[in-house]
């Protein structure tokens, strides 16, 4: 609560403290001199009215507040049930407690208040819902108490520290696999990282500098007087580096979904995914497979947000990027020509880039032609609907 806000609730509750003290000489002044069963019944009767808030000004208000929540972590859309239990020590009577958990804005709720009749109850539980939450850390700050008389001549309130955090990953949708598997099979889009398998040997060539000692033949290299070394077949692997763009734009929430989704099928596909996240704060995790691996980018895409101090075609030149052997997933909401000659350049490493283009509208003509431009260039542009199922599908060789 801010301080000054706070002092004035404190000035605010003294005012009150002395009206009821007014209020209450004014009445016995009045019995005093008018005399008669009137006037004292008046006094008498308000006696107990001005007694209450004269203890409940001293009364602390000592609530303890607990938060639970089970579990800590949602996905988009889910509903979250919270419980606030209030206890206290000592029982003072309170006529009513409004009782309001403050929500953090980034749920986009309304306030959830609830009022009790305590009386001399020491513990009692508040219970609500927050529907369909939305992606992000969200992060519960205080429990409001507010409390009075009957007469409404004094209220109280306190906040009671309650922080307390809950992650909701971002919602995802199941796409399309086999399409693009069958593009590494058929020769569509091959990774370039490849690795030798020792059990597939194709041949015997001259030692080079930089083979490994185990891939010399002796036999070979017995019978011809030289240094000989063993060839190996290759595998391709399915490593996919997802960089999402976080320029603010309208369907930056439509991007985030489709980088989990498209992470999530890689990797309960066999595959292995990795991201990159731009901004102040730039964040890459290399491709790697496992459920482990699948959670830290989900945690990493529930938390990121909007930031345009670092766009796509920047990324291109941090060597943590450029420095990957993968294939390049570019999710975006906006190509530019930037864009297009840094992945050029990437392409020119022998590394594979696409470009996932996610829009809500229709597609400008000076878009139009980038993707035209970049298609010449043997770049891989797959504008993306709403509906992720079949993303990949699309996907052709440039």
């Amino acid at each position: 609560m801010p301080r000054g806000l706070s002092k004035w609730i404190k000035i605010k509750r003294f005012i009150s403290f002395a009206g009821v003290f007014i209020l209450l000489a004014a009445a016995f002044a009045y019995a005093m001199f008018q005399g008669g069963f009137v006037s004292w019944f008046l006094f008498y009767s308000f006696l107990p009215f001005a007694l209450y808030p004269i203890l409940l000004f001293f009364y602390p208000v000592n609530f303890t507040a607990e938060r639970t929540l089970s579990p800590r972590t949602y996905n988009a859309g889910d509903d979250i049930e919270v419980n606030v239990t209030l206890t206290r020590r000592f029982p003072f009577p309170l006529l009513f407690l409004v009782v309001e958990d403050v929500i953090p804005g980034s749920l986009m709720q309304k306030e959830i208040k609830q009022m009790f009749f305590p009386g001399f109850k020491k513990k009692f539980k508040m219970t609500y819902t927050i529907g369909n939450a939305s992606r992000g850390e969200h992060i519960f700050q205080n429990v409001r108490l507010k409390t009075g008389d009957a007469l409404g001549l004094l209220e109280k309130e306190k906040r009671i520290p309650c922080k307390q955090a809950i992650l909701v990953y971002p919602p995802h949708e199941a796409i399309f696999y086999r399409s693009i598997r069958n593009m590494f099979d058929q020769g569509g889009i091959v990774s370039p990282l490849s690795s030798h398998d020792p059990s597939l040997v194709a041949g015997i060539r001259e030692y080079e500098p930089g083979d490994r000692f185990s891939w010399i033949d002796w036999k070979a290299s017995a019978r011809v007087n030289e240094m000989m070394t063993k060839e190996f077949d290759t595998r391709e692997s399915d490593d996919f580096l997802i960089v999402l763009d976080t320029m603010p734009t309208e369907t930056f929430e439509v991007l985030v979904k489709f980088a989990a989704s498209a992470a999530r099928t890689v990797i309960k596909n066999g595959g292995k995914a990795g991201i990159l996240l731009g901004g102040k704060e730039s964040l890459f995790i290399p491709p790697s497979s496992g459920a482990d691996q699948l959670q830290a980018i989900f945690y990493h895409l529930a938390k990121v947000s909007e930031d345009g101090s670092q766009s796509v075609e920047n990324l291109f030149e941090d060597p943590r990027f450029s420095g990957q052997s993968a294939v390049y997933m570019i999710v975006t909401s906006k190509l530019t020509k930037q864009m297009i000659d840094g992945a050029e350049r990437l392409r020119g490493k022998k590394n594979r880039v696409i470009f996932f283009l996610i829009k809500g509208e229709g597609w400008s003509m000076e878009e139009t032609e980038l993707i035209a431009a970049a298609v010449r260039k043997g770049l891989i542009v797959q504008p993306v609907e709403h509906d992720f199922q079949m993303a990949f599908a699309g996907v052709k060789q440039a």
